[in-house]
């Protein structure tokens, strides 16, 4: 019997051991060690736990580790973590981090989805009680315990989590104070989207400090202050929310190649360099569709499917992961805000003669009550008119809008054909000319 051994139990890791064991059945062993206490977490959905929205951690739990083993056969190591890998030889060395014990398994097949850890801020005083990072829900516990009794909360950074941690906070009624150190909210949209957001998180009573350095943290044992190169700012809790660094020491040291964004490189199998050792999830690269090279961006519907395909070609398919256009949707406060393909910033900088549209029209027929303004923005290669990216932003539809332009940049559609779309009309839902086919027609005629 074959044995495969995944490293990671979260959305890639377990996707790749139930899609080989499907096809394989009784004929691969798959075993599973994860090194935190929890396996098949949403951690997207950590922010509602924090604010109280989500009332336990183990409601972010999708399958647990008991109905992994009896309904799929496939044994669940909590608390394990894999801490060296002998290729050569096919074996992994396991720390026991309950029973205090190391020890040695078997692989033929290796599947590394050992994910990522959050960015740090890299200054004195990291390490003082009430400063906190956000990826596991044992970090979430600790988040919200320490939240709990703060009074004052300082998030570093502005992207997804940031934001959406400050509407969490604010719910629990701290005051919140957001340093950046660029001038802008949301690193990947434009600037006069971002703006937007800034806005919405302003008139919601979060204090946002843009161009800041921080210095330090500061405290009796636990966390005071932020110090700063625009002063000091109370805080007894505090979030380092800076973005994603992709777990990359196990696979550096059997030799997998690492890729352009420093995350492990894959093929569309999934497949590394290595025979055999499949990547996926927060700590791989995704090939992008509208770039056209590898990109890091670390998402859970990714890490499903590229985990899904990594499984099926470990079970003997020739499955094939064709990549991603960076689709994105996050809530922050009353704003739906969602992006797909590239800024007018990446695109340029990917070597694209690219264009910005900005259309401003409403969410539902104004023959029918309710609705509100939705702000379409669009990116254009100037010569083809082929659409590189859009981004939206209102306070309903344009979460479920942002899917199709995600498939207009899946199938590489030009604004002539977007705004041909026979998309779906009815008052409480659209206008009979939709914001997307406004947009479009604005950027083919630009």
């Amino acid at each position: 019997m074959e044995k495969l051994i995944v490293i990671g139990g979260v959305a890639a890791g377990l996707s790749a051991a139930s899609a080989a064991k499907r096809l394989k059945k009784e004929n691969i062993n798959a075993v599973v060690f994860e090194k935190s206490g929890y396996i098949s977490y949403g951690a997207c959905s950590e922010p509602y736990f924090v604010s109280g929205l989500v009332p336990q951690p183990e409601d972010l739990i999708e399958i647990t580790p008991e109905e992994f083993e009896q309904k799929r056969s496939i044994p669940i190591h909590r608390m394990h973590e894999v801490v060296e890998i002998d290729y050569k030889n096919g074996y992994v060395t396991v720390d026991d981090l309950i029973n205090h014990r190391s020890f040695k398994e078997s692989f033929d097949y290796l599947m590394i989805a050992t994910g990522a850890t959050g960015k740090t801020a890299g200054v004195a005083g990291e390490k003082l009680k009430g400063v906190h990072t956000l990826r596991t829900v044992e970090d979430a516990i600790a988040l919200q315990n320490s939240a709990r009794d703060a009074e004052n909360v300082v998030i570093c950074g502005g992207g997804y989590i940031g934001l959406e941690m400050a509407e969490a906070f604010v719910t629990m009624g701290k005051h919140v104070t957001i340093l950046k150190k660029t001038s802008q909210m949301l690193w990947n949209f434009d600037p006069e989207m971002s703006a937007l957001v800034e806005e919405e998180v302003r008139s919601k009573s979060v204090t946002i400090v843009t161009g800041v350095d921080i210095l330090s943290f500061e405290g009796s044992g636990k966390v005071e202050k932020a110090v700063t190169n625009k002063g000091d700012v109370k805080a007894e809790t505090v979030l380092i929310a800076k973005g994603a660094v992709p777990n990359v020491g196990l696979a550096k040291q059997i030799g997998v190649e690492i890729g352009i964004t420093g995350a492990i490189a894959v093929n569309k199998r999934q497949e590394t360099n290595l025979d055999r050792v499949y990547s996926g999830g927060d700590c791989a690269e995704a090939y992008h569709i509208v770039r056209g090279k590898p990109a890091y961006i670390p998402l859970g519907t990714t890490a499903n499917k590229a985990g899904r395909v990594a499984g099926e070609n470990i079970g003997g398919m020739n499955t094939e992961f064709p990549g991603i256009v960076g689709t994105a949707v996050s809530k922050i406060f009353d704003l739906e805000v969602a992006r797909t393909g590239l800024s007018l910033k990446e695109a340029i900088g990917d070597g694209f003669d690219a264009y910005a549209t900005t259309i401003r029209h409403r969410s539902r027929s104004k023959h029918y009550p309710g609705g509100y303004p939705i702000t379409v923005h669009l990116i254009t290669e100037r010569d083809t008119r082929r659409l590189l990216g859009a981004q939206m932003i209102g306070r309903e539809g344009v979460a479920h809008r942002i899917d199709v332009m995600a498939a207009v940049l899946h199938a590489g559609m030009t604004a002539e054909d977007v705004y041909h779309l026979d998309l779906g009309y009815a008052p409480p839902f659209a206008p009979a000319w939709d914001p997307i086919l406004i947009a479009a027609n604005k950027a083919r005629k630009t």
